[in-house]
């Protein structure tokens, strides 16, 4: 498996464009994947910088309807499959951004005169191994910190389309990718466990939505402790104080790297 990760937040001195956004992009058993696609075009930019050709992907996951995961599906336009939540359309604002219009940039309607969609919210097997998540069972508490958006007149916005993202399973154990886990790190994993039938975990990859040390914090480390994960890739909406601290009480346990726009790395 080969995943590279075509924008997010951190840069590297690689030549490729760092965004506040997200997007992934992952080769497994000749099948070719794009997780969101980040706020602009820097994912297809990037893609060129580092030699990927994005034509060759035919199926694209929507991990849920933030702006900085699904604005640049405006910047594609060959038909391609478009696996997301029937609510990843709502309209919702930022707490953070004075409000700001914080939803996707497109349309439903907009979307299907681009894409065949597969709207759903159960688990969804895209290739052999290969699931689309749907909605997360939250199986442990998830702080309303961690939902940074309310719907119109300011009701609370519980993000149930946040699906985490894709499940893959491997002779080694299940890699579980995550692009904001506004449904708690810990709930997607365990649904990605149910899933694909597998309890190890060789990998969890994007961004965990952790801002500061707390006990929640705490919570999702120990989670982390109990089920044996062997490695995590943090990015994206995870401060770096927070990884840091991940390194340090995971040492010996769980293998801690950050993200970064341009990232390229295999996992067996």
């Amino acid at each position: 498996m080969k995943i590279t990760i075509l924008t997010e937040n951190r840069k590297c001195d690689n030549n490729c464009i760092n965004e506040d956004g997200l997007s992934i992009y992952i080769e497994i058993n000749n099948n070719k994947l794009l997780l969101d696609s980040g706020i602009t075009d820097a994912f297809l930019r990037n893609s060129k910088t580092l030699g990927i050709n994005l034509d060759e992907v035919n199926t694209i996951v929507l991990s849920h309807g933030h702006w900085d995961h699904g604005n640049g599906l405006k910047y594609i336009n060959t038909k391609k499959t478009l696996i997301l939540h029937p609510e990843c359309y709502l309209e919702r604002y930022s707490l953070k951004r004075n409000m700001a219009f914080a939803g996707i940039n497109e349309t439903r309607e907009e979307l299907l005169r681009k894409f065949e969609l597969i709207e759903t919210k159960d688990p969804y097997k895209i290739f052999d191994d290969v699931w689309f998540l749907g909605q997360i069972n939250r199986k442990f508490e998830v702080p309303v910190k961690n939902l940074p958006t309310v719907l119109k007149e300011e009701k609370i916005d519980y993000l149930y389309d946040d699906c985490g993202g894709i499940a893959i399973k491997t002779e080694n154990g299940s890699v579980v990718f995550s692009s904001c886990s506004h449904s708690g790190i810990d709930n997607i994993i365990e649904q990605a466990k149910q899933i694909t039938k597998e309890d190890r975990v060789i990998a969890v990859i994007g961004g965990f939505h952790l801002k500061e040390i707390n006990a929640y914090t705490d919570q999702v480390i120990q989670y982390f402790r109990d089920n044996n994960v062997q490695s995590a890739y943090m990015g994206h909406c995870t401060s770096d104080e927070v990884i840091e601290y991940f390194k340090e009480k995971l040492n010996g346990c769980t293998e801690v790297k950050k993200l970064f726009a341009g990232a390229k790395f295999e996992i067996d």
